[in-house]
């Protein structure tokens, strides 16, 4: 069992977010058999600044698992409590998997590998597996927040994996924000972790030339080192991709950078090898960046759906939720628009007996269970006046003066609003009916 497997399986028994990328590193190195001080020292870190990083993983895993967990005995531990189960049923059919999870997790976090609760998307994964085929690949998976994303590249990436290729998964949600103030230092940090993830000691010293700049370093760093190290295809995906246009200079000099990667694959044989995912919210917003950038027409662009009628009814028979009838699934989808997270955060609530279908689909007020997502958007919408008004125009079906198409984008792209014959409207009753009362 190597230490990535080992690490995924820690992370689906962990809650979530408490695996930092630096967690995620010490567990690693440790795994391998490194001490705290080889560790501080390889990653660049004070001591006691990793010896306290390992201390409250190792808290973390014996609060997990009921039983004293440190450095010395967790591997131990792991292989004996979880980890063998996990091979045998990796090596078992999909269908025999499911019964890992034959309860619901709570919603909000990507779905577990062979989870029955998964709804898959057939066409869109076969799209997906096809293109990791192709050498230098790139391609881009999009959909309003909780759509999904998280668990279908995690599909995606298994799939890679039992295809023997290599891969790499970086969640930009999780970098440390001094990391994105500086190009040189982001991209120092970019080569460190995907060394790390493949399991290559970081080398970055004989490529970072001060003469030549830092994208030049990094690409030299990838085509003479990293890259030449590898053997199979190596797919590289970046979750939650558009958190690195908050800095405008440093995310165009980083996406133009790829763009190259990808062109020139064509002339360099070690490219060939790399299959770029990049994985973010809607149509990313350029406007900040320089007319050459072109990443919206780059590679294949696959869009996660809502769920149908008959994805809904499937999903109800996983729960072993009953009496629910063919006009109650419309009411939900209604109610919903479809979006998965909101249809998941409903069966998960009756399925618990937290909610009854009449106060779901009736409701005055709304459903507690949705206070905290429709809170966390009208929080998003307040800070931004002019956003807001557009959408109050929509509520309204006020076509006095045509809303700012940039708005509109916006509103689609956070799932507010869909747009049916080119005119935009809310995406679910749930968000007209509160939005209406409080926005």
């Amino acid at each position: 069992m190597s230490s990535e497997e080992a690490l995924e399986i820690v992370e689906q028994i962990l809650p979530p977010g408490t695996l930092t990328p630096i967690k995620r590193l010490v567990f690693q190195r440790s795994w391998n058999g490194q001490g705290y001080t080889e560790i501080a020292k390889e990653l660049g870190y004070d001591n006691s600044y990793i010896r306290d990083t390992g201390a409250q993983l190792w808290r973390s895993l014996s609060e997990v698992l009921k039983e004293p967990i440190n450095k010395k005995n967790f591997r131990a531990l792991l292989q004996q409590r979880l980890l063998q189960d996990y091979i045998q049923a990796k090596q078992a059919n999909h269908h025999d998997r499911s019964h890992l999870f034959e309860e619901p997790e709570y919603p909000g976090r990507a779905v577990p590998l062979y989870s029955k609760f998964y709804i898959e998307h057939s066409h869109l994964e076969q799209k997906a597996n096809t293109e990791i085929n192709k050498p230098s690949c790139l391609f881009r998976i999009k959909a309003p927040p909780r759509m999904g994303k998280s668990s279908f590249l995690l599909r995606i990436m298994n799939h890679a994996s039992n295809l023997g290729y290599h891969t790499a998964s970086l969640n930009f949600k999780q970098i440390e924000q001094r990391f994105f103030v500086d190009l040189n230092q982001f991209l120092r940090w970019f080569c460190t972790t995907v060394s790390y993830q493949l399991e290559l000691e970081p080398k970055l010293e004989p490529y970072w030339n001060q003469y030549i700049s830092s994208t030049e370093r990094c690409t030299l760093y990838f085509t003479r080192y990293l890259l030449p190290k590898i053997n199979r295809p190596f797919v590289l995906a970046f979750n939650n991709f558009d958190q690195i246009l908050d800095y405008p200079q440093l995310a165009q000099d980083f996406l133009l950078m790829l763009q190259a990667w990808h062109e020139e694959a064509s002339q360099m044989d070690s490219l060939e090898k790399l299959r770029l995912i990049l994985v973010y919210s809607g149509e990313i917003d350029t406007s900040t960046l320089s007319s050459q950038f072109g990443l919206n027409d780059m590679g294949r662009s696959i869009s996660l759906p809502s769920f149908n009628d008959e994805q809904v009814q499937v999903l109800i028979q996983q729960y072993g939720l009953q009496g629910i009838t063919s006009q109650i699934i419309q009411a939900l989808i209604e109610l919903t628009g479809g979006h998965p997270y909101l249809v998941q955060l409903a069966l998960y609530h009756l399925w618990s007996q937290e909610i009854t279908l009449p106060q779901l689909l009736h409701f005055n007020p709304v459903p507690e269970i949705y206070q905290a997502h429709l809170q966390n958007y009208l929080a998003k919408l307040q800070a931004e006046p002019e956003l807001a008004t557009t959408f109050r125009q929509i509520l309204e079906n006020d076509w006095s003066n045509w809303p700012n198409s940039k708005l509109i984008q916006k509103l689609q792209d956070m799932g507010l609003i869909t747009q049916e014959n080119g005119e935009p409207k809310p995406s679910c009753k749930l968000y007209q009916t509160y939005f209406k009362q409080f926005l």
